[in-house]
Parts: C-alpha cells; sequence; structure tokens
C-alpha cells in the first residue's frame, strides 16, 4: 500500500487569485472545497431599491391618493344633493325656535328682550337644496316682521317712527328674487349665473343685517322718547 501523502500547501491554493476578492477570502474558500468536499454559499448581498422603482412607487402613491380623492368628493357631492335640503331645513328650524322664545318674552311683556331676540330670529342662510323652503322663510320673515312691529307700538305707544321697516321688507323681497333666480340657473345647470347669485345674496345680507340694526335702534328710541314725554 502506498504511503498517503499530505497534501502540500501547493496544490492547496490555487496559483491565481482572482481580482475581484481578497486573497484570504479566497483561502477560506479553497480550505472548505477542500477538506469538507462542498462549496460553501456566497454571502448574500442586498441589493439597495432602484431610483427608478423609487420614482414608480412615489407615482402610483401619488396616483392613488388622487383617485381616493375625487372619489370622496364624489361622494360628498351626492351626499349633499340627498340630504342638502335636510341640513337647511334643520338651520331653518332653529331660527324658528328662537323666535318662539321671542313669542314667549313677548307674552310675558318683556319687549325690551323681545325685541333683541327678533331681531336675531332673521334667516339668512342661503338656501341651495331644497326651493319648496322659499315660500315658508318668506313667511316666516313677514311674521317677524310684523312681530317688531307689534313691539314697537308697544313700546312707543303707538308714536313709533320706523322707517328701517320698509327698508328691510324691501330687501327681504329683493332676497327672494335672488334666491330664485339661483335656483332657475341652477335648473339650467348655469354655474356661472348661480356663482353670481350666491355673491349677490351675501351682499345682500350685508344690507338686510344692517337695515335690521337700524330697525331694532328704531324701536328702541321709541320708547325712549315716550318716557321723556
Amino acid at each position: 500500500m502506498l504511503p498517503v501523502q499530505e497534501p502540500s500547501s501547493e496544490c492547496l491554493w490555487p496559483q491565481r487569485s482572482s481580482p475581484f476578492l481578497p486573497q484570504v477570502i479566497l483561502q477560506i474558500f479553497w480550505q472548505d472545497v477542500l477538506f469538507s468536499g462542498t462549496i460553501p454559499a456566497m454571502p448574500s448581498i442586498d441589493v439597495p431599491p432602484s431610483l427608478l422603482t423609487l420614482i414608480v412607487s412615489i407615482i402610483l402613491l401619488l396616483g392613488g391618493t388622487g383617485i381616493a380623492g375625487y372619489v370622496l368628493c364624489l361622494i360628498g357631492v351626492a351626499f349633499l344633493h340627498s340630504f342638502g335640503g335636510f341640513f337647511e331645513r334643520a338651520a331653518f328650524h332653529r331660527f324658528r325656535l328662537r323666535c318662539n322664545r321671542g313669542d314667549a318674552l313677548l307674552e310675558r311683556g318683556d319687549f325690551a328682550r323681545a325685541v333683541q331676540v327678533f331681531g336675531e330670529a332673521f334667516f339668512f342662510k342661503p338656501i341651495r337644496h331644497d326651493p319648496t323652503l322659499l315660500s315658508e322663510v318668506g313667511n316666516y320673515h313677514t311674521g317677524l316682521l310684523s312681530r317688531l312691529l307689534t313691539v314697537a307700538d308697544e313700546m312707543g305707544k303707538g308714536r313709533a317712527r320706523l322707517p328701517s321697516l320698509a327698508d328691510v321688507d324691501r330687501l327681504l323681497a329683493a332676497r327672494l328674487d335672488l334666491q330664485l333666480d339661483y335656483f332657475r340657473a341652477r335648473k339650467r345647470e348655469d354655474d356661472e349665473r348661480m356663482r353670481d347669485s350666491l355673491r349677490h345674496l351675501r351682499e345682500n345680507e350685508v344690507e338686510v343685517r344692517k337695515a335690521v340694526e337700524r330697525l331694532i335702534h328704531e324701536i328702541r328710541t321709541s320708547e325712549e322718547r315716550v318716557l321723556y314725554h
């Protein structure tokens, strides 16, 4: 039997080293191959995501966010079309309750507080969804003016001078015409005319509020004139 020769260091290591790996790593690699008979697995290298992948991900994220926002906007518009009239009536109901509190004060003879509550009970919210509410609001304002006139007669002993009463009545009638014009434009789907109507309604609200303030002041001063005479 021939003696088994130990492998020399010359046969353990390859003569040429790879230009891509350090010498120490090559020695460990060939040693594992010769003594274990298996090729060790190379260490895995985590490759970072490319710039193109990152850009595509950002674009997809922005696109998904935009689509979600558009869908939510459509849902909101549909919700307002379906329930907008309900919210308008609920808001109008709160002002009617305020008017009822003024009626209670009027019955108790508290005219000063009653006139203040009536002055705050005018409904100026633009009506955009329920045209049937316009007639109710018109009748409601007529009733408010009648109540204020009653309070003025009580406080001024029938000698109250209320030049602003006609101004308030005229501006409220103009407001009703603007509301009707808005719904006519909405029926024709004339967005520009609708925006103009809403702008005129806001301007009208400012004028009516000032006229109501003048009216309340005239009612209060009518009582003072009676006291001094």
